[in-house]
């Protein structure tokens, strides 16, 4: 009787469960969905400006070359009827400088003319058929229009040629004068017909303030007004031109939507790239329905296995030992359920981390908390199909173990990261496992060390200057006799993204971890991949395990919570307190060096180089608990990314001067100490320390080093050396030794 009772009961958790992954996976999928159209509707507006304003820019380059032609023969005429020059002269000047603007700008122009001295003067000696009156040709009555202002009309058949021109035209000082230039549509037409053609929009045109099409992808659009249209394309994209504020928009037309980017120039002009975005949107709906197919298949499967794995520990009861239908019971269930979920919930960390709209990290929330209470499920289950336990009891949490202490005395791992906090950090983390740590600050130097030690994992940061975590990567593994071409490797890296493990695994990694990086996730994958031979399970007192007296919490540090820091992030990012204070103490003395080389990298309008420093300093103040701070960066670290110069210009200074508030914070941690009772170290202990601290550097051995500073707290250094001094204990708490054999060389 109470054994049907527990199976009651666990069938109704099997529903609960079946249940709560439906809605978990369809909560994914979802914001999953929402993500995915906001980044394809953004990249389309994206890519619509970059197209439409690349097409304004050559356009108003081709014709500020006509249009300077037109002012400067415009200012010598002037001068000419000043003057009162023959009808001969005039005529002579046009030629000439006809002949010389067609020679230097290579365009299909048909040269100068005008009417002037009440008589038409052509600068190729064309002569007009018999009736010809200038006074009425559209090139003239429109300048007259405007007096003294640079006119263009609206697209027109040459009488010569019979190609569609536009003719840009000035009035002169005599108020019934007018110079004027005949310019090919040609090269317009081919500019938008180019844009199509590379794929940078789906259509391209040049509409005049009235309406009117000067050029279009399609030709045969080109001279339609479309102001006088009704229910077309066209004349709904001119409709909205002067109604909206943003300079794009989308319109519905014949069942398909469009986003169409707008570029303005000279006269009211407007450069204008369409996109049809039902296309591109269509297939993610495919997508999503193609998702929602397989979740439903993958819930039944889920509910399957389900079903007959009660069944199975039914009728194993009558043929077999109950703890063994169990066991399989437990397999079964672990491997098809919290795989997957694990997965989406990662995943789901990533969309929390890194998106900026709301309504998607409300989603991604719900989401997380529906999931651990999937997973607090399934543990139950687990749990009560294990040990016959009623969910809830003790052994519900000791089920599945993660995170199990261990060392590795004798294993050795080479950590590579630009940022030297970031190091110090992975020191800390690594600390109680006994692990052997090499570590160095660029490309260059894993390569070198790679090539002389051989390690049971490689740990490389992605983004570093000069040679990043995958260049440098693909140099170790391209040769063969290098000592770890396979040893495995591990990236770690700030930017989160999904897809970030297919990615990084493509890219020639064994795995990768986010930063700031997790102590026990850490632990854990490079448990994975040391030796199995080189690991022995933690007991306590085991060397390198650590000790409660790291976490004692120093009342300073108790006194900056509510603060611009995060004191709990900090401390579970570092490992312990002690390690925390330590990372604080290398942050707080590094600040004014970061600082200066942001503002030179600034200065010297070095993009690449300014968005790879700041985002070495966005690790370093996540890593600290500095989240809010670290925002600013990674904003500024965007912009970097897409040059967006505008935007740095108008933060760049608010960062520093928040990063140097950040110091002030920190200050009262830090105190100056008071050194005058301390005899001072005289020129031959300074000589003599200085050749300890090069020997120890050039063979990068840093206990020697921390030895050499901990001995010289005992002696008070002379003001002529301080500064030094100072720059050598910094760079020597970021293991720069190459910095150090610079300074002392």
């Amino acid at each position: 009787m109470e054994r049907n009772k527990d199976e009651k009961r666990l069938s109704r958790r099997y529903v609960a469960v079946t249940a709560l992954v439906i809605v978990f996976f369809t909560g994914i999928i979802f914001m999953y969905y929402s993500m995915l159209y906001n980044e394809k509707r953004d990249n389309i507006i994206k890519n619509g400006e970059i197209a439409a304003n690349e097409s304004a820019d050559q356009i108003d380059k081709y014709l500020s070359t006509n249009s300077d032609s037109v002012n400067l023969a415009a200012y010598a005429l002037d001068e000419m009827l000043r003057e009162n020059r023959s009808d001969r002269e005039i005529q002579e000047y046009l030629v000439d400088q006809s002949t010389a603007v067609r020679s230097a700008v290579l365009e299909n122009m048909t040269g100068l003319y005008g009417y002037i001295n009440g008589r038409f003067f052509s600068g190729t000696n064309w002569v007009p058929p018999e009736g010809y009156d200038a006074t009425v040709r559209p090139w003239y009555t429109l300048p007259m229009e405007n007096p003294g202002k640079l006119t263009i009309l609206d697209p027109y058949i040459d009488i010569q040629s019979g190609n569609v021109m536009l003719a840009l035209g000035k009035t002169l000082c005599d108020g019934v004068s007018v110079i004027s230039v005949d310019v090919s549509l040609d090269r317009i037409q081919e500019l938008t017909e180019k844009a199509v053609a590379d794929g940078e929009s789906d259509i391209e045109m040049l509409l005049n303030e009235k309406g009117v099409v000067v050029a279009h992808s399609d030709s045969r659009e080109i001279g339609k007004n479309y102001s006088e249209e009704k229910d077309t394309l066209g004349s709904k994209i001119f409709e909205n031109l002067g109604a909206v504020d943003e300079n794009y928009f989308e319109i519905s037309h014949s069942g398909a939507r469009y986003i169409v980017y707008v570029a303005t120039f000279q006269n009211g002009w407007h450069c204008i790239s369409v996109e049809d975005s039902t296309k591109i949107l269509w297939s993610l709906r495919n997508v999503f329905i193609a998702t929602i197919a397989v979740m439903l298949a993958a819930a039944m499967t889920i509910g399957l296995i389900m079903m007959r794995s009660n069944r199975y520990l039914r009728m194993s009861a009558r043929a077999m030992a109950e703890s063994e239908a169990k066991s399989i019971f437990l397999a079964q269930v672990s491997h098809e359920i919290r795989t997957p979920i694990n997965v989406m919930m990662g995943n789901n960390e990533m969309i929390l981390r890194e998106s900026r709209d709301d309504a998607i990290r409300g989603y991604s929330d719900n989401v997380k908390n529906a999931g651990a209470q999937l997973l607090k499920l399934v543990d139950e289950i687990l749990a009560f199909s294990k040990t016959g336990e009623k969910p809830g009891e003790e052994a519900a949490g000791n089920v599945l173990r993660s995170g199990e202490r261990y060392t590795a005395p004798s294993a050795r791992v080479l950590a590579v990261d630009d940022n030297p906090l970031n190091l110090q950090v992975f020191l800390n983390l690594v600390k109680r496992t006994g692990i052997t740590v090499d570590t160095v600050e660029s490309g260059a130097e894993a390569i070198k060390l790679a090539g002389r030690c051989q390690y049971d994992v490689l740990v490389l940061d992605h983004m570093m200057p000069n040679k990043d975590g995958i260049e440098t990567l693909a140099e170790i593994r391209s040769s063969a006799n290098n000592l770890n071409a396979s040893t495995p490797a591990i990236c770690l890296t700030a930017n989160a993204i999904p897809g970030a493990r297919e990615f990084y695994i493509g890219a020639g990694f064994d795995d990768y971890l986010t930063k700031p990086v997790n102590p026990n996730a850490l632990e854990d994958m490079l448990r994975l991949f040391i030796p199995e031979e080189k690991i022995e399970e933690y007991k306590e007192g085991t060397e390198g395990a650590g000790s409660d007296s790291e976490d004692a919490m120093p009342q300073e540090l108790e006194a900056l919570r509510g603060g611009l820091l995060d004191i709990d992030a900090g401390i579970e990012n570092n490992g312990s307190v002690k390690s925390y204070m330590s990372l604080l103490k290398m942050f707080y003395d590094s600040v004014d060096d970061n600082a200066e080389e942001l503002g030179r990298l600034y200065t010297q309008n070095d993009n690449d180089n300014y968005t790879i420093k700041v985002h070495a300093l966005k690790s370093s103040l996540r890593i600290i608990g500095a989240a809010g701070l670290g925002e600013e960066a990674q904003k500024l670290e965007d912009a970097g990314k897409k040059a967006d110069r505008d935007y740095i210009d108008k933060h760049h200074q608010q960062f520093i001067s928040s990063f140097s508030t950040l110091k002030d914070t920190l200050s009262v941690l830090f105190p100056k100490k008071d050194e005058s009772g301390k005899p001072e170290a005289d020129a031959d202990r300074m000589k003599d320390v200085y050749g300890r601290i090069a020997d120890a550097a050039a063979k990068m051995d840093c206990d020697r080093l921390d030895e050499i500073f901990a001995e010289m707290e005992d002696y008070r250094i002379p003001s002529g050396e301080a500064v030094l001094f100072d720059k050598l204990k910094s760079s020597s708490e970021r293991f720069d030794y190459e910095n150090i054999l610079k300074l002392l060389g």
